[in-house]
C-alpha cells in the first residue's frame, strides 16, 4: 500500500495498525475517503432522481466538484504529509490543489443559476 494514505496516528479506538510498516495506530484515512465519496455519491444521485429539483446543465458537475474535493481538504487534515517541506506549510499540497477545483464548482454553480 502507497504510503500516502496513511493516517495520523490517534489515541482513539478507530486507529488502524499497518503491520508491515509501523504498528502505530493511524487514522484510517482510506475508510474516511471511501465513506465520504459514498455519502456524496448517494447525495448527488438523490438529486438526480428528484422530480422536484430542477436540474440545469452543469449544475450537478459543480455540485460534485464542491462536495469531493471539500471532502479531500477535510480528509488532508487526517493525513501524515507526504513531503517533508509540507511540515513548514500551513495546508499541504491535497488541500492547496482542492481549492481550485472547489473554486470552479461554485462558479459554475453560480454561472448556470445566472444563465438560466
Amino acid at each position: 500500500m502507497n504510503s500516502e494514505i496513511y493516517g495520523k496516528p490517534t489515541h482513539g479506538n478507530w486507529g488502524v495498525v499497518f503491520v508491515k510498516d509501523d504498528l502505530i495506530p493511524r487514522h484510517p484515512t482510506q475508510l474516511y475517503e471511501a465513506f465520504s465519496y459514498l455519502v456524496i455519491f448517494f447525495i448527488l444521485y438523490k438529486i438526480y432522481t428528484s422530480k422536484r429539483i430542477k436540474r440545469k446543465d452543469g449544475q450537478l458537475f459543480g455540485l460534485f466538484l464542491i462536495l469531493l474535493f471539500l471532502a479531500r481538504f477535510i480528509i488532508e487534515f487526517f493525513k501524515e504529509n507526504q513531503v517533508a517541506f509540507e511540515n513548514q506549510m500551513t495546508l499541504n499540497m491535497g488541500q492547496i490543489l482542492s481549492i481550485p477545483f472547489m473554486v470552479i464548482g461554485i462558479v459554475l454553480l453560480i454561472w448556470r443559476r445566472k444563465r438560466i
